[in-house]
This record gives C-alpha cells, sequence and structure tokens, in this order.
C-alpha cells in the first residue's frame, strides 16, 4: 500500500512539474503575453459590467430563484 501511495506521489510530482514548465514557456511565449493582456481586459470589463449592473442581476437572481421556489411548491 506504502509503494502505491510513493508512485502516486511521485506521478503527481512529475505531473505538477510537467505543468509547471507549460505554464513557464506559456508566459515566456510573446503569444502568451497577448492572449494574458486579451484575457485581463475581458475580466476588467466584465467586473466593470457587474458592477455597473449589479442592481439589476440581483434582481434578475431574485426573480429567478423566487419562480423556482414557485414551481416546486406547486410540484
Amino acid at each position: 500500500m506504502k509503494n502505491l501511495i510513493a508512485k502516486t506521489a511521485a506521478k503527481a510530482t512529475i505531473k505538477m512539474a510537467q505543468a509547471k514548465a507549460k505554464m513557464m514557456n506559456a508566459l515566456k511565449d510573446e503569444r502568451g503575453e497577448v492572449n494574458l493582456i486579451a484575457i485581463l481586459l475581458i475580466i476588467v470589463v466584465v467586473v466593470g459590467l457587474v458592477i455597473i449592473f449589479r442592481e439589476s442581476i440581483t434582481t434578475l437572481i431574485n426573480n429567478i430563484f423566487k419562480n423556482i421556489n414557485k414551481e416546486v411548491e406547486k410540484v
């Protein structure tokens, strides 16, 4: 059993090292920088929209859950 755990831990360590190497290569790649900037800009825009429409989103979600609760009570 200990041997199996040791093998699994070794495999996990190797996979983590490979994932780290791939991530580092992606960060070093110039195309990766453009993709990273694009993703960050998308996140900023989405967060901005959520802040602007926070009340509307909250109302919408509350209405959806009220409708779900009404339908569940019918069943």
